[in-house]
């Protein structure tokens, strides 16, 4: 068993300072891995007692049970730069765990936190590049499906003007698996700079500039393929957690 496998059971019992050591260790597992139980309790701001307290609570037995366990636990972010001769039927249960552990991962308070802006009716902006493009163009038919107005600048120089009119009440996602593109960087900055609008990022589960500088970040998991230099990741988790966002609003508006 992995990781996600033993603590699954165990997630809804977990208090808020609880949920924040949990996504650190989510968010920085290869750094996990290589840390004492005193340089991770450093880390997190609490006491060795707190992190051996956490670990029980999740399911471990001490810190050696759960330093043996992660180090086999497999956040599927290697390269592969020929994906063909993975052995398929190990791709497709790799595939559908991805989209499992993104969905049972997410965090239910940042998506309340979500959909009471969208009560509001925010104008909605799109931010994406590359294949994640892709996401903003069926993000952009789901919500203006359900009647709000959404902008989706796709090329650098409409966002670049689109960030001159941001609204303080806009509400903002950018779409960035790897979180580290410097365009979607440098227009996080100019609108954090220029507005209070609200920014909320889906990223990789993976510690990386564009969650950092988010107000909300929604995090997924994906098997990292590149073929030809060109990134192939599936985006398949990033639209779950689009669609769970959409239809837990729908439910609300008709409660």
């Amino acid at each position: 068993m992995d990781f996600f496998e033993i603590t699954s059971k165990h997630i809804n019992t977990l208090n808020n300072s609880e949920k924040e050591l949990y996504n650190y260790i989510i968010r920085n597992m290869d750094e996990v891995k290589r840390s004492t139980i005193r340089e991770l309790a450093a880390k997190c701001y609490v006491s060795p007692a707190t992190i051996i307290r956490f670990l029980r609570k999740i399911g471990f037995s001490g810190y050696s049970d759960f330093n043996a366990i992660i180090k086999y636990t497999d956040l599927n972010i290697q390269e592969n730069t020929n994906p063909f001769v993975v052995d398929q039927e190990k791709y497709r249960i790799e595939y559908l765990k991805n989209i499992y552990e993104s969905v049972r991962v997410l965090d239910e308070e940042k998506v309340d936190k979500i959909i009471e802006i969208l009560k509001e009716k925010p104008r909605i902006v799109v931010m994406a590049r590359g294949l994640n493009k892709s996401i903003g163009h069926y993000f952009e038919y789901l919500f203006s499906g359900l009647g709000f107005e959404v902008v989706f600048p796709e090329d650098h120089y409409f966002r670049k003007m689109l960030l001159n009119g941001i609204r303080n009440s806009d509400l903002v996602f950018f779409l960035s698996y790897g979180g580290e593109d410097k365009e979607l960087i440098w227009d996080i900055e100019q609108l954090n700079i220029k507005s209070k609008a609200t920014v909320v990022s889906i990223t990789s589960a993976n510690n990386n500039p564009v969650q950092n500088m988010s107000h909300i970040n929604l995090y997924v998991f994906a098997d990292y393929i590149q073929f030809n230099e060109i990134d192939m990741t599936s985006r398949i988790s990033m639209i779950s957690i689009i669609e769970l966002i959409a239809y837990k609003y729908m439910e609300k508006i008709i409660e």
